[in-house]
């Protein structure tokens, strides 16, 4: 899927819910507490300690914060499956390289 640069990052459209959508009450308002993740890259891990049954449709939300790495400095995770759902990366401003432990990259 390519990537989709907005005119206004602080105006988005808001997405209309699909056809059949049950609506749920918000279940808790929670800080996100900080981990190190990986080979030692911060986070801030908004459902940490949870029931992911209330999470759905969310297993993991990570939020890395604004870091700046010289090349080649950027720290990364060891092997990790990605198995049953799907990873989704975005930026607000800045570049990312990607690479997985099968030679994908972006």
């Amino acid at each position: 899927m390519p990537a989709l640069t907005p005119t206004n990052v602080t105006a988005l459209p808001r997405a209309q819910a699909p056809e059949g959508a049950i609506s749920r009450p918000v279940f808790t308002v929670a800080d996100a507490p900080t981990f190190l993740e990986g080979e030692g890259f911060q986070v801030r891990r908004a459902f940490a300690g949870i029931d992911l049954s209330h999470a759905d449709p969310f297993l993991l939300l990570d939020h890395m914060g604004a870091v700046e790495y010289a090349p080649g400095e950027a720290k990364g995770a060891p092997d990790h499956p990605h198995r049953g759902f799907e990873t989704v990366t975005y930026m607000i401003d800045g570049k990312i390289r990607h690479r997985d432990s099968h030679g994908g990259a972006a």
